[in-house]
């Protein structure tokens, strides 16, 4: 048996201290978790929002100034707010890294640094390659996100991103439906969600946006805790309906 604890704010169930550096990886949802965040902590900090990778910004463009270019390197951010960065911007409208070095840099110039460090290519699921993810030196804590809307799907090209690698991590075949024992599996092993995680390991069960689905996660992360996974947090959350829980062994 497990039992859960709701918390009002992302940062409350991340447990987040000032000047930490997040990683975040996975997919179903990484883009919007890292937003929230940024949201809730942009009245009172200076929140730097990158990428080590690449990053798919166009829904972001409405609400935030992107700042493309080496110029951000000497910017001193002196109020509160986003402040998402790339190095460049490529023709599919992604923003391109800094170095791992400048990236560690940013952790000088602000309170809080939330870095997208793999990509998804807007899938629910991914297969991670030899590359990916990447962490920065400094790395305060890496959330790993996975969806929980993911349950059922069918695996093929259309669902996942790197379907041959995400096949060999999770035991899955092609044309099966995503069962929580796949979850669980690319959860689980060392080329998956958590590859290469530096700090404190999160993993966030996202998009539990019914009761159902809530409930899917809650078995998904008794799942875990049963075969003593080793998490130092366990959340289960909506971002759409901004509830967080989070999730411990009794």
């Amino acid at each position: 048996m497990v039992k859960t604890l709701k918390m009002k704010y992302l940062c409350e169930v991340l447990g987040l201290a000032k000047y930490d550096t997040l990683v975040v990886t996975g997919a179903g949802g990484k883009t919007t978790f890292c937003l929230t965040l940024c949201n809730e902590l942009k009245e009172h900090n200076r929140v730097i929002f990158t990428t080590t990778t690449k990053m798919f910004i166009p829904e972001v463009r409405k609400n935030y100034k992107i700042y493309v270019g080496d110029d951000f390197l000497h910017k001193k951010l002196t109020e509160n707010g986003t402040y998402i960065a790339g190095k460049e911007e490529n023709e599919q409208g992604k923003l391109l890294p800094f170095s791992l070095d400048e990236i560690d840099s940013f952790k000088e110039k602000g309170d809080y640094l939330v870095i997208e460090g793999d990509g998804s290519r807007m899938r629910p699921l991914k297969g991670w390659n030899e590359t990916e993810p990447v962490f920065v030196k400094r790395t305060d804590k890496t959330v790993g996100v996975i969806s929980i809307k993911s349950l059922g799907l069918k695996i093929n090209n259309e669902n996942i991103h790197r379907l041959e690698l995400f096949l060999k991590i999770s035991g899955a075949e092609k044309d099966e439906n995503v069962t929580k024992q796949h979850l669980f599996n690319i959860i689980n092993s060392e080329n998956g969600l958590f590859k290469g995680a530096k700090g404190e390991r999160i993993l966030l069960i996202n998009q539990a946006d019914s009761e159902k689905e809530f409930d899917n996660a809650l078995e998904l992360a008794e799942f875990l805790i049963k075969e003593k996974m080793l998490f130092d947090k366990i959340i289960i959350s909506s971002l759409k309906e901004k509830t967080y829980c989070r999730v411990s062994d009794l």
